[in-house]
């Protein structure tokens, strides 16, 4: 992903998430591409983004989050191969007529 600015759905071998990097948040979708895939900390909840490392389709994402745990400044998140990105309106962008 070489853009830093809009929303994108990036779809993994297990699952879909939603990156905002306007707001700079990410939503993870378990399960999504695959029922057997694994569930992870604060899952379907808004985490804070503060960097993508890698988000190459055929690659594995890691991205650089903040879960907001006592004690722990920071994580990194590293999912299953990326199939697919593609660009989503924001939620807080209007659309177009």
């Amino acid at each position: 992903m070489d853009s830093t600015h809009g929303a994108y759905r990036v779809v993994t071998a297990a699952s879909r998430y939603l990156i905002d990097l306007d707001r700079m948040v990410v939503r993870r979708e378990p399960r999504a591409e695959n029922p057997e895939g694994s569930l992870l900390r604060r899952d379907d909840e808004l985490i804070t983004l503060l960097d993508i490392l890698d988000c190459t389709v055929g690659r594995p994402m890691r991205l650089h989050i903040d879960l907001h745990v006592l004690g722990v400044p920071s994580t990194l998140r590293c999912s299953t191969p990326v199939v697919s990105i593609e660009r989503v309106a924001s939620p807080g962008e209007q659309s177009k007529p």
